[in-house]
C-alpha cells in the first residue's frame, strides 16, 4: 500500500430469527473495495441485542484496519448509539456494552486519525446485505467458504451463444422464425417435434416491413437484432 490516507470503513449489524450476523466494508484510496461477513455463532451464552451486533461489527472493522497497516480512518454507519458513544458524547450505561466499549478505546489508541459519519440505512445498503447473509447462512464446521466475488453483468447469458450460431451458420438467430411467418417454410430436415416447436414459438413475433418483432407481455414490439446490430 502506497497511501493510508483516505481509508473509509462501512459497518453494519443483523438480528433475525436465523441468527445473528455482521458485515463490514473497507474501501481504499484508490477505491478497492475490501468486504468481509461474519456469523456470531456465540448467542447460546449470550444475550444478543442489535447493540451488541452493531458493536461487533464496528470492532471487527477496526481489527481489520489496524491488521492492514491503517492509521487514518473515516467511520461510517447507521448505528447512532455506536457513533455518538465512541465519540464520547454518550455515555455507556449499559452493562453488557461496557466492556465492548472499553475495548474499542483500545484499539482507537492504536489510530492516529479517526472520523465519524453517521449514515441512514438507506445509505448503508452494501454492509447491510453482508450481514444479513451472514446472519442467515449456517456454515457446516471444517468447510472453508472462499471470498465472494461480485461480479456486474451487461448482456444476457445467451448472448455469446447467438453469437457462436451466427458465426457458423452465417445467418441471424431469428432466421428460422423470420422464414416461417414470412414464407411458412421450415428449415431443411426438421422433425414434426421440431416444427411443433418452431410453429408455437413463432406466435410470439410480428413482422412489420421487413422487421421481425416480438411481443412482450405487456404489448410492446420488442425489435430483433442480429449480432453485428446489437453491437452497434
Amino acid at each position: 500500500m502506497t497511501s493510508i490516507i483516505g481509508w473509509r470503513l462501512y459497518f453494519d449489524g443483523a438480528a433475525n430469527q436465523s441468527g445473528f450476523g455482521i458485515g463490514i466494508l473497507l474501501i481504499s484510496p484508490q477505491g478497492d473495495h475490501i468486504p468481509r461477513s461474519v456469523r456470531l455463532a456465540f448467542f447460546d451464552d449470550h444475550r444478543l441485542m442489535n447493540n451488541i451486533v452493531e458493536y461487533e461489527a464496528c470492532i471487527t472493522g477496526l481489527e481489520t484496519a489496524l491488521d492492514l497497516g491503517i492509521r487514518q480512518l473515516e467511520i461510517q454507519g447507521d448505528s447512532n448509539l455506536v457513533i455518538q458513544q465512541n465519540q464520547g458524547i454518550w455515555r455507556t450505561r449499559d452493562e453488557k456494552l461496557k466492556p465492548y466499549h472499553a475495548y474499542l478505546d483500545l484499539l482507537i489508541d492504536g489510530f492516529d486519525v479517526l472520523r465519524y459519519i453517521h449514515l441512514p440505512k438507506a445509505e448503508n445498503q452494501f454492509v447491510d446485505a453482508l450481514a444479513t447473509l451472514a446472519s442467515m447462512i449456517v456454515i457446516p464446521a471444517g468447510v472453508t467458504v472462499r471470498s465472494l466475488l461480485i461480479e456486474t453483468r451487461s448482456a444476457p447469458a445467451y448472448y455469446c451463444l447467438i453469437g457462436e450460431i451466427e458465426d457458423r451458420i452465417n445467418l441471424p438467430w431469428y432466421h428460422d422464425i423470420y422464414q416461417f411467418l414470412s414464407c411458412d417454410t421450415y428449415p431443411e430436415s426438421t422433425s414434426p417435434k421440431d416444427k411443433r416447436a418452431l410453429r408455437q414459438l413463432a406466435t410470439r413475433f410480428v413482422i412489420c416491413g421487413d422487421a421481425l418483432y416480438r411481443r412482450s407481455p405487456d404489448g410492446l414490439l420488442l425489435l430483433c437484432l442480429d449480432r453485428t446490430s446489437a453491437d452497434e
